[in-house]
């Protein structure tokens, strides 16, 4: 898998990402480590051609999205 950040490979800005007071009000079900981790796994997962691959790449978008940066 490629080593990059994950914002370089979802091509993602910092606009894309939570605001960091917007994340302190949530409730987190997962840690900050936990949310990246899960984010590994479906970019692995979204390496395929199949519509899982295809849902595993939405789904690692939505969640980027929504988490703070780990740089």
């Amino acid at each position: 898998m490629d080593n990059a950040p994950l914002d370089e490979i979802l091509e993602l800005t910092g606009t894309d990402f939570a605001p960091a007071e917007a994340f302190a009000e949530r409730l987190p079900v997962l840690t900050l480590e936990e949310a990246h981790e899960v984010l590994e796994v479906l970019l692995h997962v979204g390496m395929g051609t199949d519509d899982q691959a295809e849902s595993a790449r939405r789904l690692a978008h939505e969640l980027a999205a929504r988490i703070p940066s780990a740089a």
